[in-house]
């Protein structure tokens, strides 16, 4: 169950990961730039636009991912089996 739980933890890293990401990459737009606003009240819906984007953009690959990695476990479980056998594993 070792391989497992690794596996799980580095998805749930990888999600972190991604999602942080996910929020940043609105930043880098030239119309969410904050040289481009003029004013506090531009900049913090800006910041806050970007936020809110970033959230969507994570949540949309969260439930991809989760549909993606259904059947994970039982992919592992053949791979175990295959590598105790001795047999070729790629």
């Amino acid at each position: 169950m070792e391989p497992l739980l690794g596996v799980k933890i580095g998805c749930v890293f990888a999600l972190l990961v991604l999602t942080l990401i996910c929020g940043l990459i609105p930043i880098c737009f030239k119309w969410f730039q904050l040289d481009a606003a003029t004013g506090r009240h531009r900049r913090v819906l800006s910041l806050l636009g970007c936020t809110s984007a970033g959230v969507f953009l994570g949540a949309g690959f969260m439930h991809m991912t989760a549909d993606a990695l259904e059947g994970i476990e039982s992919e592992i479980q053949k791979f175990m089996m295959q590598d105790k056998k001795g047999g070729k594993c790629f």
